[in-house]
């Protein structure tokens, strides 16, 4: 019983101490954004993400963690179909839908 209580703490430890890494982020590109393989994933010094996948997808972004609101502009305007082009400035998020729908909206 002894080690089954000291298995699950460490467990959650892990889980705890888990952080997401650049590698997780390129995954979720390739698989919830692009549909297909990403040719190109890059992160430059200032943080600026920038995707293009197999299909000729183009996403910049600028940090990693607008992945999630790319998600979120996928579902709520796009339907689920997948964005075709995004970019991101300082107050916009621009995004094209796979349909062709060209959006611009405020953050």
């Amino acid at each position: 019983m002894e080690k089954l209580t000291m298995l699950l703490f460490s467990s959650l430890l892990l889980l705890g101490c888990h952080s997401v890494s650049t590698q997780d982020h390129y995954r979720e590109a390739s698989f919830e954004l692009c549909n297909t393989e990403v040719d190109i994933y890059s992160v430059s010094d200032d943080g600026r993400v920038r995707i293009v996948c197999s299909d000729g997808a183009k996403f910049a972004l600028a940090k990693e963690n607008t992945l999630d609101t790319m998600r979120d502009i996928n579902i709520e305007y796009c339907d689920g179909e997948g964005l075709g082009k995004f970019s991101e400035s300082s107050r916009y998020y621009s995004f094209k839908c796979k349909s062709g729908t060209l959006l611009s909206i405020t953050k």
